[in-house]
């Protein structure tokens, strides 16, 4: 009878590893298809977010919102909504500029992330700020000739306006346009707050409140304006003063004309005070100059009263090595300083510092050893000050020195 082959060499036979590896081909070949369709992708578009901007900062981007593409099972992903991804900027350590950021995607754990679009951002970070504009009150199509507004009243006087810091510099005034039917019928009215501005604004810009209210009586004559004096100053003091001020009385003065040419006047000039080289405050009555428009006229007294006050400008000088005398009586025949000289900052006018003579100085540091019988001992320098006041010492350095007695031998 033949003996029955071993497994191992069934195993090991040629033929069986060639139906192994068929076996092995052909449920390959069955799982790949089915594996292809278990799986599947989809594109959802996703609002970017900017994180940890900083305070009074507004981001600026062309980018608003991504293009995420996923991959997973086809039910998770048909159950996937805009708001189960997250796409985030960190902004955080920035200042204003212009920068380009990496997007970070964020997805459910059951589903991988395929394709970002962009993968990064540009962006530019503004100063986002808040003005306050006054409203100005210009009536629609004008008014009549004959005709001005008087007691105008608008609540609040200024608008808050806020966006980024290039926008607000577009804005040249806020407005509102009353109409000559609304002025007649007379009391309290709401306007809407109109802003003038050079050029469109690139972000949005936001106006709090957006309506006031206004309220004017039309009055016949001539229109009237209050407006502040400006005094004219030409040149400087003498060299030991400065202008500490100038006083006008009255400060403001009235102004009449055509509304429209009044609108145009910020204020009015005395004629030219020349202060030039003066030490002494001024007292004068000085010329208002009138109006460039000839339609403007000035109310009242051509002249105001102006004061021009003046203060003291001081400088400090270093004495270096100002030597140092001994004074007084004592039981011992002599004294010697350690160290023999000081360093002394004095302050005082220009003209008064600047023409100290070091060969001989109104100022003289000494100690006094008056009944000092220790033989050597540490005390205070003194300054004898001859400038009768003209000149302040500031400054000793040291305040203190050593006096040793000077013993016969």
């Amino acid at each position: 009878m033949a003996e029955t082959p071993r497994s191992d060499d069934i195993i090991s036979s040629p033929l069986f590893l060639r139906v192994i590896a068929v076996a092995i081909a052909f449920a390959f070949w069955f799982y790949a298809p089915g594996a292809r369709v278990t799986e599947a992708t989809r594109t959802l578009t996703i609002p970017l977010e900017y994180l940890n901007v900083p305070p009074q900062t507004t981001v600026k981007g062309a980018v608003k919102r991504m293009s995420v593409t996923l991959s997973g099972a086809p039910g998770v992903l048909s159950s996937l909504s805009p708001d189960s991804v997250v796409c985030e900027v960190d902004a955080r350590g920035l200042g204003v500029g212009k920068y380009r950021l990496a997007v970070r995607a964020i997805t459910p754990k059951d589903v991988m992330l395929v394709d970002l679009v962009p993968t990064h951002v540009d962006v530019e970070l503004l100063r986002y700020i808040d003005r306050l504009i006054p409203v100005e009150v210009a009536v629609e199509n004008g008014l009549p000739p004959g005709l001005f507004l008087d007691m105008v009243e608008v609540i609040p006087r200024e608008v808050s306006v806020r966006g980024s810091e290039k926008d607000l510099a577009k804005i040249g005034a806020a407005r509102i346009s009353p109409s000559l039917e609304e002025l007649k019928a007379g009391g309290e009215m709401t306007q809407t707050v109109e802003i003038l501005k050079s050029e469109e604004f690139e972000d949005e810009v936001s106006v709090e409140p957006k309506r006031v209210k206004f309220n004017a009586v039309l009055a016949e004559g001539v229109p009237k304006k209050t407006v502040p004096v400006n005094a004219r100053i030409l040149g400087k003091p003498a060299d030991d003063f400065r202008l500490k001020a100038v006083i006008v009385e009255p400060a403001v003065i009235t102004v009449e004309g055509p509304l429209p040419k009044l609108d145009k006047v910020s204020k009015v000039d005395t004629e030219t005070i020349d202060i030039a080289d003066i030490d002494k405050e001024q007292n004068m009555v000085i010329p208002l100059r009138p109006p460039e428009d000839d339609l403007v006229k000035i109310v009242g007294s051509p002249s105001v009263r102006v004061n021009v006050l003046l203060t003291p400008f001081t400088v400090t000088r270093l004495l270096s090595r100002v030597a140092v005398e001994a004074e007084g009586r004592s039981v011992y025949p002599g004294w010697k300083v350690e160290p023999s000289s000081v360093n002394i900052t004095v302050e005082g006018v220009p003209s008064e510092v600047n023409s100290l003579d070091e060969e001989e100085l109104p100022i003289q540091p000494f100690v006094n050893v008056t009944n000092i019988v220790s033989r050597r001992l540490t005390v205070p320098v003194q300054v004898r000050n001859r400038t009768e006041g003209k000149l302040k010492v500031v400054r000793v350095e040291p305040s203190s020195v050593n006096v040793i007695a000077e013993v016969q031998q």
